[in-house]
């Protein structure tokens, strides 16, 4: 009777340590992963919020660290509103216990045309509910640093008058956006300028790697409804060259 009562609380202890064993198996981060990519490309901001922790580290390129679920927001919500998708993939993944990692390469499209690839490392976490969320988040592009090519710009100044500086500024909030529409067309660099004394009193300093092609863009049917949406009085626009 004694051995009986001496095996039966080993057992429970060899069973417990059984059901403890830290977990290995990185594919539930790879699968996880693959549903990130998913609702980007959903354009389901809602579903791609949900795969971050609540006190998440969000440390996107040339830019300061962002704290939680609404960092994840703002930062992926503007490329799903600028109409951006992508893909994903995997270079290794890892996992101890409740903490894993994930590094991989990302490469961004829009209307079918390659924007831009990079790379990424996040960290995972395993919540109480047993389910696995991203808690930080870095990633940065291929593409050179936009100071590498500064010095190879041509720089002018628009400065102008908007009837709503909020709506005037909400555009170039962000890395997405009007910001996003310039690059696009010959303006990579664009310095966001506001009058202390009048808030409608506007203006942009503005990098060129294509003078033609941004004057072009400018005095286009798609560049004057982009000056209209935000508010801009493109009456009182003086463009000023640089000339030093």
């Amino acid at each position: 009777m004694k051995k009986l009562m001496l095996i039966f609380p080993v057992t429970l202890i060899l069973s417990g340590c059984y059901q403890g064993a830290p977990q290995t198996d990185s594919s539930a981060i790879t699968s996880r992963s693959d549903t990130w990519e998913t609702m980007l490309n959903a354009s389901d901001i809602d579903g791609l919020v949900a795969l971050y922790t609540d006190d998440a580290r969000i440390m996107p390129p040339n830019g300061a660290i962002k704290l939680g679920r609404a960092a994840v927001q703002e930062e992926f919500g503007g490329m799903i509103e600028a109409g951006l998708g992508g893909e994903l993939t995997t270079l290794e993944a890892r996992v101890a216990g409740d903490i894993g990692y994930h590094v991989g390469t990302y490469a961004l499209e829009a209307d079918g045309k390659p924007i831009d690839t990079g790379k990424f490392v996040e960290i995972w976490h395993r919540g109480s509910d047993g389910v696995w969320r991203i808690a930080s988040d870095i990633w940065n592009s291929d593409n050179p640093a936009a100071t590498d090519t500064k010095m190879d710009l041509t720089h002018i100044m628009g400065i102008h008058r908007v009837g709503d500086p909020e709506v005037w500024l909400a555009a170039w909030r962000g890395a997405e956006g009007r910001r996003q529409d310039f690059a696009a067309h010959g303006a990579p660099h664009v310095h966001v300028m506001q009058s202390p004394d009048d808030p409608n009193v506007t203006g942009l300093v503005i990098g060129l790697e294509d003078p033609a092609a941004f004057d072009a863009w400018l005095k286009s049917e798609e560049g004057a409804a982009a000056a209209a949406e935000d508010t801009v009085d493109m009456s009182t626009l003086v463009l000023l060259q640089e000339v030093e």
